[in-house]
């Protein structure tokens, strides 16, 4: 046991600020010499709360007589060849007293055939809105904002779709100088158009000439539009990774079936094992003579 002690900068009361143990061997593989310092700590050395168990090691290469760094970090296969006896820790690498890290939200994405956004392969995950005039079928492309400013400004249709002039008004254009205008050292750039009550801002303006502004204004205020969305982008999905999910869910056993499942119903099995889970992650933690909160 190299350290065991609490308090410090940032100290979560029930925590640990160190509780490290650790361990050196050397070994040989093929004609060269290595040595292995190994290193099992339970305790919050990020300051998060929670005591959290992790298993590294350092590696060195003898050569001209002397070490040299050959590698680092979480070389999990390596030390459980050369330490066999902590082989059965490695599985808990990264596991807190709350549960193994992001417990949940992992192993549904890794078990998932779904993208980072949720969507399944073929499945859209952005949309272009779409404005029509009066029986045109030509559409023009319009930000969400405008379309919902129009929407508001307009009463719809029995269909549902079809937008409709509002008695309460017309659509009134408005010019909106550069913030920059008038300014002698500034590039003097020219006035864009919007609707009054709209945007008040020059980079806000959804048009850039008075010309079209008014004939958005005179289509709007004389036939009614409709509005359409319309998918633009599509999710390739990704491949279901079942083998990373049972690692990162402690859960060996679990079937193909079992993390299959779809969302909702694999949450809803991860929380309810997650008791015993912490039962035999806190079991194995005090076999090895780790404290699992520090005495009151």
């Amino acid at each position: 046991m190299h350290a065991r002690t609490i308090g410090g900068k940032n100290y979560k009361p029930g925590t640990f600020t160190k509780q490290v143990w650790g361990a050196s061997r050397e070994y040989r593989q093929g004609n060269s010499r290595f040595r292995m310092q190994v290193e099992i700590r339970f305790d919050d050395e990020c300051r998060n709360g929670y005591n959290t168990f992790a298993i590294t090691c350092d590696i060195d290469e003898a050569s001209g007589g002397r070490w040299r760094e050959y590698g680092c970090g979480a070389a999990h296969e390596e030390i459980a060849r050369v330490f066999p006896e902590l082989a059965g820790l490695i599985k808990w690498h990264l596991c807190a007293t709350d549960g193994p890290m992001h417990y949940v939200a992992n192993t549904v994405y890794l078990a998932g055939d779904r993208d980072h956004r949720g969507r399944k392969a073929g499945e859209p995950y952005a949309w272009e809105q779409a404005i029509y005039f009066g029986n045109s079928p030509v559409s023009h492309k319009i930000g969400d904002e405008f379309a919902t400013f129009l929407k508001n400004r307009m009463r719809m249709g029995e269909d549902g779709k079809q937008y409709h002039p509002h008695d309460a008004g017309e659509f009134r254009v408005v010019a909106i100088a550069h913030g920059d205008a008038g300014k002698p050292s500034a590039y003097q750039f020219g006035s864009k158009y919007s609707f009054a009550g709209f945007a008040d801002k020059w980079h806000e303006c959804p048009f850039d000439d008075e010309r079209r502004a008014l004939e958005w204004a005179a289509a709007l205020n004389g036939s009614g539009c409709r509005f359409e969305r319309f998918p633009t982008l599509f999710s390739e999905g990704k491949e279901r990774d079942l083998e990373a999910a049972r690692r990162v869910a402690v859960w060996p056993d679990a079937t193909d079936e079992e993390l299959s499942a779809e969302p909702e119903v694999l949450k809803a099995a991860l929380m309810a094992r997650l008791p015993g889970l912490i039962a035999d992650f806190r079991a194995d933690m005090e076999s090895i003579g780790f404290l699992w909160e520090p005495a009151a």
